[in-house]
C-alpha cells in the first residue's frame, strides 16, 4: 500500500491542538498492530526453527530464510507506516521522509515475492537438469534485490508533499501527477504481474516434470549419485511448499490488486471498507508463510516417524 489518501481534502483546516486519532481508524490502527505482532513473532519463530534444523547447501532452507526475513522487514515497514498514517491522518515526517518511506514500503513484500518467483524457476531447473546449482541461488537474490532498488528509486524520485487546505499547514505524501499511472502500474508489475507469471510457467512444470520423474530409473539415480542429495531427496516436498506458498500469494494479494485497478479511487463508505478488508487480507500473506512451513515440517517429521528406515 502506498502512503497517499484518495479523498478531497481541498477545504480542510489542519488543526494541531486536536486529536487526530479518529474513531473510524481506531480499527485499522487495532488491526494493522495485531497483523504486524502475528507477523513478526511467527516469523522470527520460523526463522529460529530454520537456525536449528539448518543444513549447509540446501535449497529450501536457503530461499525461505531469505523469504522470512523479507516478510519481517516488510511488514515492521509497511504495517509500521500504516499505523503511523492512520494515527496521524496525514504526513508528518517530512520532505525526505515522505520520499524514503514511500520507496522502502513495498522494498520487502516485493523482494520477498520475487525470491518466490526464483524459488518456483530452481525448482524446475533442479528437477529437469538433476543438479542443484548453489550460484543460482545467489543470482536470485541479487536480481531480486536489484529489482526492488529500481522500484525504491522510482518512488523516491516520483514521491512528494502535497499542501492540504488554505492554511497550508497539512501535507499528504503522494505521488506526482506526472506518474500517477506509470508509477503504480511499474509497483504493481514488480509486486504481483511478474512474481505471478514466473509462478505460473515456472511452479505448475515443475510439479508435473516431478510427477513424471518421481518412481523412473532416472530419478532414483539422479537422487542417489548427485552430491547434494539432501535436497533431492526431499525435492517433492520443496515443490509442495513452493506450490503452497503461491497460492496463498495468489489469493492474499490479487484480490486487493484487481480491486484497486478496477476501481481506481474509493469516495464511498463501502468501497473504502472492501478495500481495506483486501489490503488487510494482502498484509496477511507475510504472516502465513510460516503456518505452511510448520504444516509441511509436522507432515515431514510423521513420515520420518512413521518410516524410520526410508
Amino acid at each position: 500500500m502506498d502512503i497517499e489518501y484518495g479523498n478531497n481534502f481541498t477545504d480542510y483546516t489542519y488543526d494541531y491542538d486536536s486529536d487526530l486519532t479518529t474513531p473510524s481508524n481506531t480499527t485499522e490502527i487495532v488491526v494493522s498492530s495485531v497483523l504486524l505482532y502475528i507477523g513478526v513473532c511467527t516469523n522470527i519463530w520460523m526463522i529460529r526453527s530454520l537456525y536449528k534444523s539448518w543444513k549447509t547447501g540446501n535449497r529450501m532452507y536457503f530461499y525461505l530464510l531469505v523469504i522470512c526475513i523479507a516478510d519481517v522487514l516488510g511488514l515492521c515497514i509497511s504495517s509500521g507506516i500504516s499505523i503511523g498514517s492512520y494515527a496521524t491522518v496525514f504526513w508528518k515526517g517530512g520532505y525526505y521522509g515522505c520520499k524514503i518511506f514511500a520507496g522502502i514500503q513495498m522494498f520487502g513484500p516485493t523482494v520477498s515475492h520475487l525470491i518466490l518467483a526464483g524459488f518456483n524457476i530452481d525448482n524446475l531447473f533442479t528437477i529437469t537438469c538433476s543438479r542443484s546449482i548453489k550460484a543460482l541461488r545467489i543470482v536470485f537474490l541479487l536480481c531480486s534485490l536489484v529489482v526492488s532498488f529500481i522500484a525504491f528509486g522510482l518512488k523516491f524520485y516520483y514521491y512528494r508533499l502535497v499542501a492540504i487546505g488554505h492554511v497550508s499547514q497539512a501535507y499528504l505524501c503522494t505521488v506526482d501527477p506526472e506518474a500517477t499511472i506509470l508509477l503504480p502500474l511499474v509497483g504493481v508489475a514488480v509486486y504481483f504481474l511478474l512474481p505471478l507469471l514466473i509462478m505460473i510457467l515456472f511452479g505448475l512444470p515443475s510439479l508435473f516434470v516431478w510427477c513424471c520423474k518421481k518412481g523412473t530409473i532416472a530419478y532414483t539415480k539422479m537422487t542417489r549419485d548427485d552430491g547434494s542429495c539432501t535436497d533431492l531427496q526431499f525435492l517433492g516436498r520443496d515443490i509442495g511448499i513452493v506450490l503452497a506458498y503461491d497460492v496463498v500469494f495468489f489469493l492474499c494479494c490479487a484480490p486487493f490488486v484487481v480491486f484497486y485497478w478496477v476501481l481506481g479511487s474509493f469516495h464511498t463508505r463501502s468501497t473504502i471498507i472492501v478495500y481495506t478488508a483486501f489490503l488487510f487480507l494482502e498484509t496477511a500473506n507475510a504472516c502465513l508463510n510460516p503456518f505452511i512451513y510448520a504444516i509441511f515440517n509436522c507432515i515431514g517429521r510423521r513420515r520420518e516417524t512413521s518410516s524410520p528406515g526410508l
